[in-house]
């Protein structure tokens, strides 16, 4: 909108030319939110694309089963998760970094960043754990995630360090 204002300040000594500038302003805003809107709408069939198929209705029910005993704060979690993502170009640096090579393939970017999504939603509910049993409510503090990390730690969940810490 500030961008519309500033077309109607610049073209002040016309009144037809700041009114041109103006509808083709909101023609472009209305053309960018149609796109997103189309966009979106194609995201949503992909991501029900990755639900089980009515095809297969076992696998359906089971999904089904266990969808319907998750609580509000738990489906919300639920569907967080599934939204949520590590960008590629971030693992990818991260891969480069850990390889010490700049060739970093696209299904090796996406197979750690799937690993390390699972590890987050692990820790997560863990930290969960925690928190109902100290009896606490509201956001995951930072000592809910330290007490979930040593946990999964000794459950062998954590892989340990190849290389020994240089600074401790």
């Amino acid at each position: 909108m500030a961008l519309l204002a500033s077309a109607t300040k610049t073209s002040a000594g016309g009144a037809g030319t700041s009114t041109t500038t103006t509808t083709m302003m909101m023609m472009m805003m209305r053309k960018k939110r149609e796109d997103d809107d189309e966009e979106e709408e194609e995201n949503m069939e992909v991501e029900l694309d990755k639900f089980p198929s009515a095809s297969d209705p076992h696998k359906m029910a089971k999904m089904q089963a266990i969808l319907s005993q998750f609580s509000d704060e738990q489906m919300t979690r639920y569907e967080s998760f599934r939204r949520a993502g590590f960008q590629k170009s971030n693992m990818k640096r991260l891969l480069a970094s850990i390889t010490g090579t700049q060739k970093i393939s696209v299904p090796m970017t996406i197979v750690v960043s799937g690993i390390a999504k699972m590890f987050v939603g692990e820790l997560v509910e863990t930290a969960r754990i925690v928190m109902s049993e100290r009896k606490e409510s509201g956001p995951i503090r930072p000592c809910h995630i330290r007490e979930a990390f040593r946990r999964l730690k000794l459950e062998g969940k954590v892989p340990k360090r190849s290389l020994p810490r240089l600074f401790r």
